[in-house]
């Protein structure tokens, strides 16, 4: 049981070395009121400070089980067993008056995402060092995190009575699994505070980031203008971007960035945006920004990420192959060997290249790796690319059907179209209603001929997505080219133009179909259309068959000459040639 009197409390951390975890509900926002390096995300980021020293304790004798349950706290902390470490000083304080034991049960409680337990090792902790500021900290962050808002106001009070420029942002550290309306409701708490505490920079600016995330920017913006006039911070000046973007107001986000920036040329959060923004909206002068970031943060990951991946954009693979390199050993491994890879594709180094796509290991990168792969193993090392395709179908269960259409690419890529098909069926059999698996497997089977496959496959993907414009228009094109249900072929032909009307391919079809249904002038427009968007050998021969048939023989053989040209083996020119008896 706990002593009712204080001046008998078991008063012993100080037997042990103190730990800068007792700091922990000390902790800033990465997006707070100070400067930090982080990368900004949400406003509930945690960054764990170092502790000043802590007062000394006067000792006091230990009875055998608590000194005994302190050695394997202390133990159990040192090796980072946090959760154990968590209940051994989760008892201590049960039976304890020690300030320093209800300190260092809020604060691994909090490292273990325990805001319930650690509510309530705060609330013994203010009532035993009442005059402490981290003390209601570490209960304003709990209690905030639990959705207790009555407790967590008072807390909030309290730490501000003690400390008028108190950093109350820093107690959203657990909310951000509110949800938005509960993020509102929280704002107001810290909204209400503000007529008490006029001066507090971080109240608006706390209120701000709630009501950010919970995607009200006009108030928020309204709020963080406010904590910036009290004190014009970086990481308010950071927020004010973030809802500059997400109103849309792109020029003023760029004028603000810039400006911070320049005005805090040391820190690496506001670069990291900066490095950002100038990659995302493609700024004129990006390369030379993006350089001038590096030059100035050459080990901050996000920096060197993006001008590697401008530099790649650029074609400067020399400088994106040393900038990747640079990040195998980071966050962004999978991202730097998949680039790194590309890069030894365009320099014909193959080998090394699959080396690099084989240190991928988790999507999103893993697929395209794997789609790299295939290009460079499909002819020689096909047993090889089967066993890891058939690995990564294990592993990446949710990328099954994307897999199988890979292995089928292989297969294609080969000249071995039946197989294609074959293993698209097995893909099938997992997935029988994935409209890519079909819509791939007609059109390898219109390709060799199965048009019964093809026309049975399409019409299925009809019936999963009826708007699926690219089966409505391979479908439409498929029986006008056979002179087959040519009504309902124009009816699908035109489904498709609605909902794609840039695409060439369908102005295409629409132009073939309308020479099957005999309306030569309007066939004749729409293909001229389609080729004026898509040089293309197989329009230019649709071209030239409807203008031979209304007797323009000369400029029908130019676009026929043309479709040769571009494809020499042009099945559509040569089809062309064949039925007309044209010599060129």
């Amino acid at each position: 049981m706990k002593s009712a009197h204080t001046e008998h409390r078991s008063r012993f951390i100080h037997v042990l070395p103190s730990l800068a975890l007792a700091s922990l509900v000390l902790s800033g926002c990465a997006t707070g009121m100070t400067a930090s390096t982080e990368t900004p995300q949400s406003s509930q980021t945690a960054v764990i400070e170092p502790e000043s020293a802590e007062p000394a304790i006067p000792a006091t004798p230990l009875d055998g089980q608590s000194f005994y349950q302190l050695l394997l706290a202390e133990i159990a902390t040192n090796r980072g067993e946090f959760g154990t470490a968590t209940e051994l000083y989760s008892h201590l304080d049960n039976r304890t008056d020690d300030p320093q034991v209800a300190r260092r049960a809020s604060a691994l409680s909090q490292l273990i995402n325990d805001y319930s337990r650690m509510q309530t090792h705060a609330q013994h902790w203010v009532e035993l060092e009442p005059e402490v500021p981290e003390a209601w900290q570490g209960l304003a962050v709990s209690s905030l995190a639990n959705g207790d808002f009555v407790t967590g106001e008072r807390a909030l009070d309290a730490w501000l009575k003690l400390d008028a420029q108190a950093p109350v942002e820093t107690a959203l550290i657990g909310t951000g699994q509110l949800t938005p309306q509960r993020q509102i409701e929280l704002a107001a708490v810290y909204q209400r505070l503000q007529s008490q505490y006029p001066r507090s920079a971080a109240l608006p600016y706390g209120s701000a980031s709630l009501l950010a995330d919970a995607g009200e920017f006009e108030a928020a913006f309204a709020q963080v203008q406010r904590s910036r006039q009290l004190s014009d911070t970086p990481g308010a000046g950071l927020l004010a971007y973030r809802l500059h973007l997400e109103r849309n107001e792109v020029e003023q986000a760029h004028q603000l960035i810039a400006n911070l920036a320049e005005r805090f040329p040391e820190n690496s959060q506001i670069a990291s945006a900066y490095a950002s923004f100038a990659y995302s909206q493609g700024m004129a002068d990006k390369t030379e920004v993006l350089e001038s970031l590096f030059n100035r943060f050459p080990n901050e990951p996000l920096i060197v990420r993006t001008f590697a991946r401008e530099s790649f954009e650029a074609g400067d693979y020399d400088t994106a192959e040393a900038l990747f390199k640079r990040l195998t050993q980071s966050a962004h491994a999978d991202e730097a060997h998949y680039y790194l890879g590309r890069i030894n594709v365009e320099y014909a180094r193959p080998d090394q290249a699959a080396n690099h796509f084989l240190e991928v290991q988790e999507p999103p990168f893993v697929i395209s790796a794997l789609a790299e792969l295939t290009e460079l193993w499909a002819a020689d090392n096909l047993a090889e690319l089967q066993d890891l395709l058939a690995q990564a179908r294990t592993e990446f269960p949710q990328q099954n059907a994307l897999i199988w259409r890979l292995e089928a690419g292989a297969m294609r890529s080969r000249g071995e179209p039946e197989r294609a098909i074959a293993v698209l069926s097995d893909g099938l059999e997992q997935n029988p209603r994935d409209t890519a698996l079909l819509y791939d497997q007609a059109l390898i089977a219109t390709g060799t001929g199965d048009y019964e496959l093809a026309d049975r496959n399409l019409s299925t993907v009809l019936d999963v997505d009826p708007n699926n414009a690219s089966a409505l228009n391979a479908l439409g094109y498929s029986w006008a080219d056979r002179n087959l249900n040519l009504a309902q072929a124009k009816d699908y032909i035109d489904r498709a133009l609605a909902l794609e009307p840039e695409d060439p391919a369908i102005m295409d079809s629409k132009g073939w179909v309308e020479y099957r249904l005999g309306n030569l002038v309007l066939a004749e427009e729409w293909l001229r259309k389609a080729l004026a968007e898509f040089d293309n050998d197989e329009v230019a021969a649709h071209l030239a068959e409807v203008l031979w048939v209304q007797g323009e023989r000369d400029e029908a053989l130019r676009w026929l000459r043309h479709a040769f040209e571009l494809n020499a083996t042009s099945p559509t020119a040569e089809g062309m040639v064949e039925r007309f008896g044209v010599e060129l």
